[in-house]
C-alpha cells in the first residue's frame, strides 16, 4: 500500500496547491449565502429551502470537481512524461492507477469536507436541525457517486481526448440525474424497440439518481434512514459499475505503450 498512498498523496498534494478546490468552494458558497438572504414563507420553509439548494449545489460543484481531475491525471502523465520514471520503479500499471483513483477521491472528500462544514453551519444559524443517521448514509452514497464518476473519467480519459473525456463525463453526470424519471415516463408509451432499448440503456448505465438522497435528507420529518438491505444492495450497485469502469481504465491503460 506504500506505493500507493504515496501516488494518492501527490495527487491531493497538487489539487490542494492549485487552489481551483477553494475557488470552486467559495463560488458555490456565495450562490448557497445569497440563498439565505431570501426571507419568505417562514424560518422552516427558508431552512429546508436552503438545505436542498446548498447540497444540489455541493454535489454538483464536487462532481464537476472530480470529473475534471481524474479525467486530466492520466493524460497529463503522458504528456509531461512524469509516467516513465514512475513505472521504471518496480510499480505496476494497477498500483499507478490505484493510487491515483485514491488521490481524487481524497481530493473530492476534502473538497466535499469544506461544503459539509459551510452547510452545517448554515443549517444551524437558520435553526435548523441536521438528521445525522439519514445525513450519514447520504454523505456515503456520495462518496460512492464520486468514486464511480472518477472510475468512469478514468476510462473516457484512455479513450478519448482529455476535452471529450471532460465534456462527455459532464454530460452523463447532470443526464443520469433525470435519467431514472425519463426512462419511468418514457416506457409505457414507447413501442417493443424503443421499450427494449430503454431496458437496455437501464442496464448499461449507472443511475446516479438512486445515490441521491438530497430529498429524504431535506425532508427528514418523513423519511427514516435507509433498512442495512437497502444500503447493501445500494453499495453492491454502485460497486459494479465502478469495478466496469475501473477495469476498463486498467485494461486500455495496461495496453496502451510507453
Amino acid at each position: 500500500m506504500t506505493p500507493v498512498w504515496l501516488i494518492a498523496r501527490s495527487v491531493l498534494i497538487e489539487a490542494v496547491r492549485r487552489k481551483e478546490i477553494y475557488a470552486i468552494v467559495l463560488i458555490s458558497t456565495l450562490l448557497i449565502g445569497a440563498v439565505m438572504t431570501v426571507d419568505f414563507f417562514n424560518l422552516e420553509g427558508l431552512t429546508k429551502f436552503y438545505r436542498e439548494v446548498a447540497l444540489q449545489v455541493m454535489s454538483a460543484a464536487t462532481g464537476l470537481t472530480v470529473i475534471v481531475l481524474a479525467a486530466r491525471q492520466l493524460p497529463r502523465e503522458f504528456e509531461n512524461r512524469t509516467i516513465y520514471p514512475l513505472l521504471a520503479k518496480p510499480i505496476s500499471r494497477l498500483t499507478f492507477l490505484l493510487g491515483k483513483l485514491l488521490g481524487v477521491m481524497l481530493a473530492a472528500a476534502f473538497c466535499y469536507g469544506l461544503f459539509m462544514l459551510v452547510f452545517i453551519l448554515g443549517t444551524f444559524y437558520l435553526g435548523g436541525e441536521i438528521p445525522v443517521g439519514l445525513f450519514l448514509q447520504f454523505l456515503y452514497l456520495q462518496m460512492l457517486k464520486m468514486l464511480l464518476l472518477a472510475a468512469l473519467s478514468f476510462w473516457l480519459s484512455m479513450v478519448v481526448n482529455l476535452d471529450a473525456a471532460i465534456a462527455l463525463g459532464v454530460i452523463f453526470f447532470f443526464a443520469s440525474s433525470v435519467m431514472t424519471n425519463a426512462f419511468t415516463l418514457l416506457y409505457p408509451f414507447a413501442d417493443p424497440f424503443g421499450q427494449g432499448t430503454i431496458t437496455v440503456l437501464n442496464y448499461a448505465l449507472p443511475q446516479l439518481a438512486l445515490l441521491d438522497l438530497t430529498e429524504k435528507t431535506v425532508h427528514s420529518e418523513f423519511w427514516p434512514p435507509l433498512n442495512l438491505g437497502t444500503m447493501f444492495a445500494l453499495t453492491a450497485y454502485a460497486g459494479f459499475y465502478i469495478l466496469v469502469f475501473f477495469g476498463a481504465a486498467w485494461y486500455c491503460f495496461r495496453r496502451r505503450p510507453l
